[in-house]
């Protein structure tokens, strides 16, 4: 989903300019020591993650590496060998959240380098949890069923054994960020905010000396980030992501690095402008239910979805169903509608 950019000042200009022209953007210093790195994102409409690597003499800690592909592990390690570092001296690699375009290559480039791996307090591996893939994949068919979606979809919208075995290959952590916690490198102290929502253990980081923040996908300058009522997921996320977004309301002078898009300040702004969206989303779920709509597909099918619902195929068609059912759920656990089958209201 999309939303408008006037709450922000964009700083990026040529990663906006890059964005539009569908072309990647360039490495980029943002300030000493901290450098922009894109990293290609196959056969996605988001194109590519914004890496940053954190840089301090013989400290390289590199934060969001991006999705696992050679073309990708060449473009990190390019600009690395740019910056004097080679693969072997990577220090450490922080993800923002438990997604492939961000922990993704954590575990080659750990591999190459004996690097840690940091992952936020909360962010366990839920979706991976199964004793038996084939098993976990039925269940997750059944659940397709429950929630309206066509019998000729459902293999389509549910997770496959193959995707949830690519799941169990995300890098382990080696350490844990809970929020307020400090992590020293670049010669600045990155404070952790706890930003649930996006996943249940999406973590912020916050420069507040140099007024700079690494906001992961927690707050993107023109997307809404996805929120998505999950397998062994947060249970509520999307009150869990405006909880997120009001703890960051008051930091416009920030300058904001996100993994996706462009720089800017204002993200107090546009925390704002994410959380009038996620309202103004749940009043049209609300509108839908309220005309009798009784599954979650019923309710998805009849929302606005920026390329239209017709477009949204294979994982973007499971999105737009997990997001519908996280509003769902929000507005039965707020005592504002009953919901529907297969999404229990749980306070």
């Amino acid at each position: 989903m999309q939303t408008d950019t006037e709450a922000i000042t964009i700083t990026g200009t040529a990663q906006r300019e890059a964005w539009q022209r569908r072309v990647l953007p360039p490495v980029e210093v943002v300030v000493p020591g901290v450098h922009s790195v894109p990293v290609v994102f196959p056969e996605n409409p988001m194109r590519y993650t914004l890496s940053y690597v954190l840089l301090d003499g013989d400290e390289c800690v590199v934060v969001d590496p991006g999705f696992d592909s050679d073309e990708g592990h060449r473009q990190l390690l390019s600009a690395l060998a740019d910056l004097d570092v080679g693969p072997r001296e990577i220090t450490g690699i922080v993800a923002t959240h438990f997604h492939t375009d961000h922990l993704g290559m954590a575990a080659r480039l750990a591999h190459g380098s004996g690097a840690w791996i940091a992952l936020g307090d909360n962010e366990r591996r839920n979706i991976s949890a199964f004793e038996d893939a084939h098993d976990e994949s039925a269940l997750d068919r059944a659940r397709m069923r429950i929630w309206g979606v066509p019998e000729e979809r459902v293999a389509e919208a549910a997770m496959s054994p193959q995707g949830l075995l690519d799941m169990r290959l995300l890098a382990d952590a080696d350490r844990r960020l809970g929020d307020a916690d400090t992590l020293s490198v670049a010669g600045r102290n990155w404070r952790i905010m706890e930003t649930p929502g996006h996943t249940p253990g999406h973590i912020c980081l916050w420069d507040d000396e140099g007024e700079l923040v690494l906001t992961g996908d927690h707050i993107l300058p023109r997307i809404s980030p996805n929120v998505s009522l999950e397998i062994r997921g947060d249970t509520d996320p999307l009150r869990h992501n405006i909880e997120s977004l009001q703890r960051i309301a008051g930091n416009d002078h920030y300058e904001a690095c996100p993994a996706h898009e462009y720089r800017f300040r204002g993200v107090g702004g546009r925390a704002r402008v994410l959380e009038a969206h996620i309202a103004e989303r749940s009043r049209e779920v609300l509108e839908v239910l309220d005309q009798g709509a009784s599954t979650v597909h019923d309710v998805a099918r009849q929302l606005t979805w920026s390329r239209g619902w017709e477009s949204l195929g294979q994982l973007q068609f499971r999105l737009a169903l997990s997001e519908s059912a996280a509003h769902i759920r929000y507005l039965a656990t707020s005592g504002i509608h009953a919901g529907v089958p297969g999404l229990v209201a749980t306070k």
